[in-house]
């Protein structure tokens, strides 16, 4: 299956800025990602956010670990070893950027209201594979980080995964 965009994503209507959504395209070579359960860990302080993707995720299959805070997050992906971080950007303690700027050798989608240009950028400086925008179609969520991964793993970039969401980068 050959990823490619669809649209502005349906649920942001923001175009770009919201996302693009990859839609499948014939058959491509089986992924490690296709029928895995993939552990997520979700850093998120609000307790409604975090109930609703810890849901929708397990739901389709996923494992979750959950943090409240910056610090949280930096022990939980540690210990857990995640084969990606979701991340929100306002955290209590560290930022978001913070937090992304310590961690190392897994992959980051950030989730956020802050939907600026400069948020993106910052995403994107610190290595971010995707940017989900709040509120964003939590039903849609594990296609969608599924999808991250599966492009990841066919590039090897972050920055390549990010290029096919949010188009090439100046």
């Amino acid at each position: 299956m050959v990823l490619e965009f669809d649209g502005p994503s349906e649920s942001s209507g923001r175009g770009p800025v919201g996302g693009r959504r990859l839609a499948a395209v014939g058959p491509t070579p089986e992924s490690r990602w296709e029928d895995r359960a993939i552990s997520v860990l979700v850093v998120e302080d609000d307790p409604a956010m975090r109930l609703l993707v810890q849901f929708n995720l397990e739901a389709a299959g996923f494992r979750v670990a959950m943090a409240e805070t910056g610090a949280e997050g930096l022990e939980a992906a540690a210990a857990e070893e995640p084969d990606l971080v979701l991340l929100d950007v306002m955290l209590p303690d560290l930022g978001g950027f913070d937090v992304a700027g310590r961690l190392s050798g897994v992959p980051i989608v950030f989730m956020s209201a802050r939907a600026a240009v400069t948020d993106f950028t910052r995403g994107r400086e610190v290595g971010a594979m995707d940017y989900i925008s709040k509120p964003f179609d939590p039903v849609a969520l594990p296609a969608r980080l599924r999808e991250d991964l599966i492009e990841l793993e066919k590039s090897g970039s972050a920055a390549h995964v990010w290029a096919l969401r949010f188009g090439p980068t100046p």
